[in-house]
Formats: C-alpha cells, sequence, structure tokens
C-alpha cells in the first residue's frame, strides 16, 4: 500500500511538473529567448556566409 501510494505521489508530481512546464503547449524543450537567440545567430552566419561568397567571387573576377 505504501509503495502504490508512492506511484501515485510521483505520477502527480509529474503531473504538475509537466503541465507547469507548458504540457501540450510547448513546442520544443528550448526555451523562446534562446530560441530567438539561435534563430538571430542563423541569419548572422547566412549573412556571414554571403558576404564571404562575395568576396570570393570579386577576387575571382580580378
Amino acid at each position: 500500500m505504501r509503495l502504490l501510494g508512492m506511484i501515485l505521489a510521483l505520477g502527480a508530481i509529474g503531473w504538475i511538473l509537466y503541465n507547469a512546464a507548458g504540457g501540450d503547449e510547448a513546442e520544443s524543450i528550448i526555451p523562446e529567448s534562446y530560441q530567438q537567440s539561435l534563430d538571430k545567430a542563423k541569419g548572422v552566419e547566412s549573412m556571414v556566409k554571403d558576404s564571404a561568397e562575395q568576396r570570393l567571387q570579386a577576387l575571382d573576377d580580378e
């Protein structure tokens, strides 16, 4: 009986934490602010890549 109570208590705690974290609404485990930073970094990376390709093209044209 004690084991059953422990399992039910752990299940309830898990359910509470799941709902507190967003439950079904969460699209990923990454927090929104971190996801925005990752998206911004991808944009910067693509700008640097495009700039490098343009410089290489300009050097090839000379």
